[in-house]
Formats: C-alpha cells, structure tokens, sequence
C-alpha cells in the first residue's frame, strides 16, 4: 500500500495486525464504500501515529482486549497502516455490519499536543502542528479514494455512524464562528474536505 502516500513522500509504514488478533472482526465486504474520519482523543504530545501503531498492537496481543480497531493513523510526520483496507474494524460504533465498521476504512489523526481550549498562544500553536497532520489525511484519504473509485461522498465523520455515541472527530468539528460543535461547519473538517478534493484533482 505504499503507493498511497506518492502525493508526497510521507514516510509509510505497514504493519499489520497479527492474523486471528481478536481485535480484527475478520470480515471483508465485496466493496468499501466509505472512509471514515476519526481524531484520537489522545492529547499526550509524545503520543503520534508511532505510539497508537504499539497501542493497536499491545491491544492485539492481550487475552481480552477491548475491541478496537482501524485502518490507518496519521500524524504531522508519518502514517501507519494496521489493517488490510479490505477487512472490516472496530471504529465506528455501528455494529459488526454498519456502514461505518463493515463499509468502512478508519482513518485515526493525532491530536497530540492539544491544549483542551480552542483559544489561545497555545491552541494556535498546536493548531499550527494539526493542520499538517490534517493535509497528510487529506492526501492518504484522497489516495485511497482513487484506489476504491470514491467520491468525496464517501467521507464520514465517525458522528455519521454513531451520532448518540462519540463527538469525533471533536478537534475537527468545532465551529470557530459559533463555538459549538458541527457536522457542517467545522472550521478544520471543512479544511480537510477543501485539501482532499484538491488531492483528488490532481
């Protein structure tokens, strides 16, 4: 899958979850239909796409692990992949067979190093460091989306599949104009779908 990240050389690395890891559902649909975005949640600034790659498979190697699993993570300096993009994962909250889960391709990006305030020297330094870890999403979303012959429809939020459940991709849905939260409006959202369909073009 290396031949994703030749929009840029972004350093790629692979490495999949062991076979029979009772984190991978094991199911694979006849298509993928979406992709779906996600942020980490983690805000330790030492916590990259590197650190979630030994997560994921601390994850896989215990006896009752809590069952989570996706795609890709990405950061402002590299990308892992974890998963075959045909397998199903973990990710979305919907089920064995949701769209988001079974049709899906989960794309975690790092927030590492936020703040927990939107305002601020430090949010916008932060927000500085996100934004390249976003276009490097972009470009991976874009790739895949050639890939799978995907249109821009194909972008979910995970909100999209389990709206009652998780408020993700947080950092991305924040409305800077209205201090809330928005499936629509999310100023960093907005600017990943605005750099994808410029990914997409080229």
């Amino acid at each position: 899958m290396e031949e994703l990240c030749l929009i840029k050389k972004i350093p790629f690395f692979t490495d999949i979850l062991p076979p029979g890891a009772k984190i991978r559902p094991g199911l694979i649909p006849d298509a993928k239909k979406y992709i779906v975005i996600h942020n980490t949640g983690n805000y330790n600034p030492q916590c990259g796409a590197r650190w979630h790659n030994g997560y994921i498979h601390g994850l896989a190697a215990e006896d009752d692990p809590r069952k989570v699993s996706w795609h890709f993570t990405v950061d402002g300096n590299e990308i892992w992949q974890h998963l075959p993009i045909m397998e199903s994962a973990w990710h979305a909250g919907d089920g064995n067979y949701g769209r988001g889960n079974y049709l899906g391709v989960g794309i975690e990006i790092c927030v590492n190093g936020f703040p927990g305030l939107y305002r601020g020297e430090e949010y916008e330094n932060w927000e500085k460091t996100f934004l390249i870890a976003i276009d490097n999403a972009a470009m991976l979303a874009a790739s895949l989306m050639k890939a799978l012959s995907l249109g821009v429809n194909a972008l979910l939020q995970h909100y999209d599949c389990a709206p009652n459940k998780k408020n993700c991709p947080m950092q991305m849905r924040y409305d800077k104009n209205t201090d809330l939260f928005s499936r629509e409006n999310g100023s960093l959202y907005n600017y990943f779908l605005h750099k994808t369909e410029e990914y997409l073009q080229r």
